[in-house]
């Protein structure tokens, strides 16, 4: 493990703030790792992760991850697909909170969670609630109940989006919101497509070179609607790159059959580097899904420049893109104007795609947290 603050020492002097900060996060997903190696630039960091990797995640989604930061796994509890039970996460706090100046929980939906922030209300101990986004659904009294209970025993909130403002003041958020640029790119990763790059990844993927193509990257689960992403190219001659994988995978492989749908492709799920670089080689990202709390992809294609035609249901989409500019937010139940929107992107510039979101990077992310909490440390 890193002493994160022997890095921040060599910073410039606008960062000489030292803040020992512990971060309370579910489990090391490859770009919050990426996200907490940038803030440990600035702030002796050490996350608590309540387990070592979701249930439904491979090993290899992790096998990049390089950990720049003190780093604690707990290694019993887990339940469900990324929750924890476990009674060590409040157990950590209620004997090694006073080491910290800042103490962040990202969650509050698992038992490990509730029972720390219980802890922290009762006894005082201030946090912040660093939150990915929210949706706002219906739902019975009492899980709003719930929800509000907990969300608002927060001393503060780090939010990324304008729609996760709103969330959380409609679970009783009374205390600031900050703002900070969501991201899950490096600045480096910035790169503008080249028509000889654009050749050599459509011959490799075995694509056609004179067809424009449409991407998605997704899991392959029912709520990223990609069945109803699939008949939108019937009879259609643009292509459809689905890349990913899940349950749904064979339903898909199936649909395509039935419906002699040649200008579809499946590939498989890639590493960032590779995603990345299929990305600058299509035209359009589209994504239809019934529900995301942000949506990491849409930020992913616009780093690529790709206009990007997204649903209304998810968050990043209504955060960052904006109509005739950089792409088209649509309603997932209007096919006619979704078919519309498709050809129209295929005229935006992929310039002012890449543009609109190059301070949503790990960088720019980092920085901005950083003076949120040195503004309220001192």
């Amino acid at each position: 493990m890193i002493l994160s603050f022997l890095i921040a020492k060599i910073n410039d002097d606008r960062y000489n703030v030292y803040m020992r900060v512990l971060i309370i996060f579910n489990h090391p997903a490859p770009y919050k790792v990426n996200a907490f190696n940038e803030l440990a630039k600035f702030v002796d960091l050490t996350v608590l992760f309540e387990r070592t990797k979701a249930k439904d995640r491979p090993d290899s989604f992790y096998s990049s991850n390089d950990y720049q930061f003190n780093y604690i796994f707990l290694k019993d509890g887990y339940i469900g697909r990324e929750g924890s039970i476990s009674n060590n996460v409040k157990k950590y706090i209620k004997k090694l909170h006073h080491e910290y100046d800042v103490i962040l929980m990202n969650g509050y939906s698992h038992l490990a969670e509730l029972k720390a922030i219980k802890y922290m209300a009762k006894h005082n101990i201030k946090f912040g609630l660093l939150i990915n986004g929210g949706v706002i659904k219906k739902e019975s009294c009492f899980k709003r109940r719930y929800k509000t209970k907990y969300i608002s025993k927060a001393s503060f909130y780090l939010s990324p989006s304008k729609a996760s403002n709103e969330y959380l003041r409609y679970y009783g958020a009374k205390k600031e919101i900050y703002n900070y640029p969501y991201c899950n790119i490096y600045a480096k990763e910035i790169i503008k497509p080249s028509i000889e790059e654009r050749t050599f990844i459509r011959n490799k993927y075995h694509l056609p070179l004179d067809k424009n193509i449409f991407i998605n990257a997704s899991q392959f689960i029912e709520r990223k609607n990609n069945v109803e992403l699939l008949s939108l190219f019937k009879n259609r001659e643009d292509h459809l790159v689905l890349v990913g994988d899940g349950p749904l995978k064979e339903k898909y492989q199936t649909y395509i059959k039935e419906n002699k749908l040649e200008n579809v492709h499946i590939l498989p799920y890639l590493n960032k580097e590779d995603l990345f670089a299929l990305y600058r080689s299509c035209d359009v990202h589209i994504s239809l899904s019934k529900q995301d709390i942000f949506g990491h992809t849409i930020l992913e294609a616009l780093v690529c420049s790709l206009p990007v035609v997204a649903s209304k249901n998810i968050v990043s989409a209504l955060e960052y893109i904006k109509d005739d500019e950089n792409g088209y937010v649509v309603d997932i139940k209007d096919i006619e104007n979704i078919k519309e929107c498709m050809s129209k992107s295929l005229k935006l510039s992929k310039d002012k795609a890449r543009e609109s979101i190059k301070d949503n990077t790990f960088e720019k992310s980092a920085e901005s947290i950083y003076n949120i909490l040195k503004g309220l440390y001192e």
